[in-house]
């Protein structure tokens, strides 16, 4: 399937709900595709690396959110919470654009934990208080 205007979607299916192009910067979309794996490696005396190269590999995705004020923030972050399946590992399932096949793949990923800092903190017109984000880089990791 051709890109269709979703770089991501919450879910395994093209069928998810996107997550809107507003909390994504375009050109700091990245995408590391099948990251390859080992279990136990080891050099020997001679300082050789012996891999024992796993099957699965791993995705990471990752991207920046424009700056953000603290109700769009709050939007963003229970998106986020709503599609987690796990809450504690914050695990999710996503639908994603994968540049270097030009198709979709689906994966289960969990999301370090995200740093938040704030860049002003002012009253509005209204005299109710707000404060603004810097960019806020987000990444997904295969399990």
């Amino acid at each position: 399937m051709a890109f269709d205007g979703a770089l991501i979607r919450f879910g395994s299916s093209d069928s998810g709900s996107k997550l809107p192009l507003k909390y994504i910067q375009a050109k700091s979309y990245k995408v590391t595709p099948n990251r390859r794996q080992d279990l136990d490696p080891y050099r020997d005396a001679n300082g050789e690396l012996h891999r024992n190269t796993l099957k699965h590999t791993a995705t990471t995705i990752s991207f920046t959110t424009p700056p953000m004020w603290n109700d769009m923030m709050d939007d963003f972050t229970a998106l986020l919470r709503k599609h987690y399946s796990k809450t504690l590992e914050k695990k999710i399932n996503l639908y994603y654009y994968c540049p270097d096949t030009g198709d979709y793949k689906a994966g289960t990923f969990y999301v370090p934990d995200l740093e938040f800092n704030i860049d002003l903190v002012r009253k509005d017109k209204h005299g109710k208080w707000k404060m603004l984000y810097y960019p806020l880089t987000v990444e997904f990791i295969e399990y």
